[in-house]
């Protein structure tokens, strides 16, 4: 049986307009619940803190998700490079879960001084569920807390 039918039997009289339009309408209910993380609100990561503990460096951000939708996971392709401009070292890093309009703290430590690290890049974001990675690389505002830490894409 067809949806079509389906839809004449639930409600007789109605027809197949009638039904083309609950379709239309159950259609767009369904984009805008499986798109509501991705709803173009910014994702604000800060580098807010870098200390050093035990010859590491702890890095701490500030994520703030400015959107009603919870982004369940988001994980960044990062780059650090060294005040010379060489790269040092290469992670991916899980940021979320970040509720919808919350304001949440991570931190990790690296294996260097934090003096010898001269800017952070996002090369990429890897996940960032229930949205396709790419539309929350278009969502991220990046800033850096730290004077000689530049985080930037």
């Amino acid at each position: 049986m067809s949806i079509l039918q389906l839809r004449a039997k639930a409600a007789p009289g109605q027809g197949p307009a009638g039904c083309l339009l609950w379709l239309s309408l159950i259609a767009l209910l369904t984009m805008t619940s499986a798109t509501s993380a991705g709803t173009g609100d910014p994702i604000r990561i800060e580098l807010n803190a870098a200390d050093s503990v035990q010859g590491r460096c702890r890095l701490s951000f500030v994520i703030e998700n400015k959107g009603e939708g919870a982004i369940e996971s988001l994980k960044l392709d990062l780059a650090v490079f060294g005040r010379d401009g060489v790269i040092q070292r290469r992670l991916v890093t899980e940021m979320g879960p970040v509720r919808g309009a919350k304001t949440i703290v991570k931190a990790f430590e690296l294996d260097t001084e934090c003096g010898q690290i001269g800017s952070i890049l996002v090369n990429d974001v890897t996940a960032c569920a229930p949205t396709p990675p790419e539309a929350c690389l278009e969502r991220l505002a990046l800033s850096s807390h730290v004077p000689s830490i530049r985080l930037f894409m």
